[in-house]
């Protein structure tokens, strides 16, 4: 027994614990019943399977260091690299883009204010939808495309911040209200009023398909994305002007505007005068019949006093509830019974909204014939003022489906 230690001994001395553990490997031989010792520094004789585990463990610990070096360092390397990459892209238009478009989902205005420039691109977008709606109108004379051209300039400033507030509420809120400050624009002086400038600006109907790619352009840049128009179905592939500022890169207005209110135009067209032919036999039929009843309703109406006498107060019940009102609910029962097209939807919710004010309006004079309280009437008469809107709006829509159908598009 101590002649292997002695002979182990000389191994320790001789050489390190891992050149002796291999040479015990290479020159062990069958041993039974027989323990080899190996001495351990300071002189302890610990045996070979103790031995063995010891080397196992250093080499276990240096392999465990060296993975977690190269963890630590390939930790550290993401980390500088995405440091780096968010430095980078957060100071470029596709990251200011990419904001914008999160703003609106998440209906943060204050987000969508730094990364658009929301009254430049009201400003631009106004001189094209009013180019749309009024220069290429053949059916205005030059005097009056003159007056049209000073009038929408004269009111740009009004109209185009209440573009900015409607725009904002909208993002804000998801709704499309009408603001204040444009009252200049309910005077019917060139045939239009605020909704129906909303309407035609497509603003509440498009909505973002897809964004695409962002070009740098000299000192700005062009993003590309892809709307669709919610009333025709139309996917349009729109340019957004991008400029850099203070508050980084925002969008400051939409180059080709212009083509999108053209090509939804022409995309309408066909479902408007599809529909428009459809309903004529109806709209013609039945205008004699109102024509003829309105006759009558101001004769009986137009009085010395503005007072009503027993007779006056009974012939006019009796020809709103038996003939007016039955001949409208009619007329509008037949309208509804023809089929509307996708285009061809805003036309036939005006003319049905026109209808039910006409009713309701003609509903609150028989209140006030029975009562004779002033709000009766004053209710009856805001309710025809509001019928007039959407039939003047209805006679808008018929006159420029016509004058679309005549002139081409912009080159």
């Amino acid at each position: 027994m101590k002649r292997d230690v002695r002979w182990a001994s000389f191994w320790y001395l001789s050489y390190s614990w891992k050149d002796a553990w291999q040479m015990i490997e290479r020159n062990a031989v069958q041993c039974y019943n027989i323990i080899v010792y190996i001495c351990a520094k300071g002189g302890a004789a610990v045996s070979v399977d103790q031995f063995a585990w010891r080397v196992r463990l250093a080499r276990r610990r240096k392999a465990h260091k060296r993975r977690f070096v190269l963890a630590a360092s390939l930790i550290v390397v993401t980390i500088l690299a995405i440091a780096w990459y968010l430095a980078y892209y957060i100071q470029r238009p596709e990251y200011a883009l990419a904001r914008a478009a999160a703003a609106i989902e998440a209906h943060d205005l204050e987000g969508f204010q730094r990364r658009v420039n929301v009254a430049a691109v009201a400003d631009a977008g106004y001189d094209d939808l009013t180019y749309v709606l009024f220069a290429r109108d053949t059916s205005l004379g030059e005097s009056e495309r003159t007056a049209s051209g000073k009038f929408y300039q004269n009111i740009k400033g009004s109209v185009a911040g209440g573009l900015v507030r409607t725009i904002e509420n909208a993002v804000q809120n998801s709704v499309w209200a009408e603001p204040e400050g444009v009252d200049e624009l309910k005077g019917r002086q060139l045939g239009i009023d605020y909704e129906y400038l909303m309407e035609c600006s497509h603003l509440r109907d498009t909505e973002l398909v897809a964004i695409g790619a962002v070009e740098r352009d000299g000192g700005g840049a062009v993003a590309h994305i892809t709307v669709r128009d919610g009333g025709t179905g139309l996917e349009f592939p729109m340019e957004l002007r991008m400029e850099k500022s203070e508050m980084g890169w925002q969008i400051v207005r939409v180059a080709n505007y212009r083509a999108y209110l053209e090509a939804v135009q022409r995309a309408s067209g066909k479902d408007l005068t599809h529909y428009i032919e459809a309903t004529r036999p109806i709209v013609d039929r039945y205008n004699g019949v109102f024509r003829s009843s309105q006759n009558e309703f101001r004769y009986l109406t137009e009085t010395e006093r503005s007072t009503y006498t027993i007779d006056h107060r009974k012939a006019l019940i009796r020809l709103l509830q038996e003939d007016m009102i039955p001949a409208l609910k009619k007329y509008q029962h037949e309208l509804d019974a023809v089929e509307i097209p996708r285009g061809a939807a805003y036309l036939a919710a005006q003319r049905k909204a026109a209808t039910e004010a006409s009713i309701a309006s003609y509903e609150s004079f028989i209140e006030g014939l029975d009562s004779g309280l002033p709000e009766d009437f004053a209710r009856a008469e805001t309710l025809h003022k509001q019928a007039l809107t959407y039939d003047l709006r209805v006679g808008d829509m018929i006159r420029r489906s016509a004058v679309n159908a005549e002139t081409p598009a912009t080159p």
